[in-house]
């Protein structure tokens, strides 16, 4: 018998239709009576398509027009090679193709699915991982150079929960007034520890200064950090004193840390916003004291707390 053979390119595609008939009234209609009766039936089974295209494509009308079917009015979209997939909330198991929703049972033509009517399956948000990050004004003195911890560890990129770092320790070298410090950060899980020191070093050995280390637990976090600043002849403008409220996520439990240094002056409070997780500030890194500076640049100036509250993601 005779036979001839239909080729159907869709948009320009790989995806190339060879449909074989005989040139039979018989297998004609058996076909169009087939596909009427499967548009018909009204699935909304989730499937996962390679393409979608309209009805109203040019590339598309004759393909239908070859079948027998009615172009729809309005127009809808078709899902070409479809499966059927398992749909878990948002989660559609569609990799590499489109995840859909189709009226109709897909129309099997020579081996290729297609679904009429077919409506893309939201996809689940992205997991959100972004934190929201608090700078506090700068407390005491801008008169030296300005440091940033977090900008140390992540640039200027996105602080994630993948990337922020943990405060481990704080170790405070003062006298009088806070000459310097040290604060040691653990950056993601199992990496080492690293330690960052503003002003005066905390291996400096005069006489009048001492150290004093503040370690944090296992599920311990600095929530709040009260001190003083002010004017303190001959140092200039410094910070005075610093106390740290030490908090445990897991117990409830709150200690206090401090006061480290002496002096006075006016007060300040840095609490509400969240965890602290980094400094910032003002300071000159040196290997002398304040005192034995004379009245020379150095030391630590003044100091702002970086704070999150948690992820700063959409709701």
């Amino acid at each position: 018998m005779l036979y001839s053979t239909v080729s159907v390119r869709i948009f320009n595609s790989a995806l190339s239709i060879n449909i074989m008939f005989l040139r039979s009234s018989v297998f004609v209609a058996s076909l169009v009576a087939t596909t009427a009766a499967q548009m018909e039936a009204r699935e909304n089974a989730p499937q996962c398509c390679e393409k979608l295209l309209s009805s109203a494509s040019p590339a598309v009308e004759p393909f239908l027009a070859l079948l027998g079917v009615t172009i729809p009015t309005p127009p809808v979209d078709l899902g070409v090679c479809c499966k059927p997939i398992s749909v878990s909330g948002c989660d559609s198991n569609c990799t590499g193709g489109i995840a859909v929703t189709c009226a109709t049972v897909p129309i099997s033509v020579v081996g290729v699915d297609i679904g009429v009517d077919c409506t893309p399956i939201p996809p689940c948000n992205p997991a959100c991982n972004t934190l929201s990050i608090s700078t506090s004004q700068l407390f005491g003195s801008n008169a030296g150079d300005a440091f940033n911890d977090l900008t140390t560890f992540v640039g200027n990129g996105t602080v994630t929960t993948d990337n922020v770092p943990s405060i481990k320790a704080i170790t405070f070298r003062y006298g009088s007034v806070i000459d310097g410090l040290g604060v040691t950060y653990v950056q993601g899980t199992g990496q080492d520890l690293t330690t960052i020191s503003h002003g005066t070093s905390l291996t400096n050995t005069e006489a009048g200064l001492m150290n004093s280390t503040v370690t944090l637990g296992t599920n311990e976090t600095i929530t709040a950090v009260s001190g003083q600043t002010g004017n303190h002849s001959p140092y200039g403008v410094r910070v005075l004193q610093l106390s740290l409220t030490i908090s445990n996520s897991f117990t409830g439990a709150s200690r206090m840390a401090g006061p480290f240094g002496s002096a006075t002056g006016a007060a300040f409070t840095v609490a509400g916003n969240g965890t602290l997780v980094a400094l910032g500030g003002s300071a000159v890194n040196t290997n002398l004291s304040l005192n034995s500076l004379h009245g020379a640049r150095g030391g630590l100036y003044g100091l702002s707390f970086i704070t999150t509250n948690g992820t700063d993601c959409p709701r």
